[in-house]
């Protein structure tokens, strides 16, 4: 696989990630928001939040079948980079402490036969 495709193939898991949380009623407020360093795929509000409307940092990974588990992908040094860039986040934005925040991962596998995927999505086990 060619690093074009790679890409290519990461931006539409993208696209049916945010399509997937738009249709759960989630608000995109950024995407491929990066500072410092760090990266977070997805920024979304959630009105319907455990606890009223939250703040999401959404990671995205997208795997075709032969590829591996795009859960796994998701590992504890990852998990520190999306908390570090959120922080800054919510820094520059004036988001004050008392605001619901959660950490998601939305998994897209792709049938790259028929161009169609299914969709898993988690919320990561972070201390806030």
């Amino acid at each position: 696989m060619t690093r074009g495709s790679k890409k290519e193939l990461g931006d539409w898991g993208e696209k049916q990630a945010i399509d997937f949380l738009v249709r759960h009623g989630y608000i995109i407020k950024e995407q491929n928001y990066q500072i410092r360093g760090a990266e977070i795929d997805i920024i979304v509000k959630n009105p319907n939040g455990r606890f009223g409307e939250t703040l999401c940092f959404v990671e995205v990974k997208t795997r075709s079948s032969h590829f591996g588990s795009a859960e796994r992908a998701t590992d504890w040094q990852k998990i520190l980079h999306i908390k570090k860039a959120a922080k800054f986040y919510c820094i520059i934005n004036h988001i004050d402490d008392c605001v619901p925040i959660s950490f998601e991962q939305v998994s897209v596998y792709v049938n790259r036969v028929n161009k169609t995927a299914k969709i898993f999505h988690y919320i990561l086990p972070v201390d806030r």
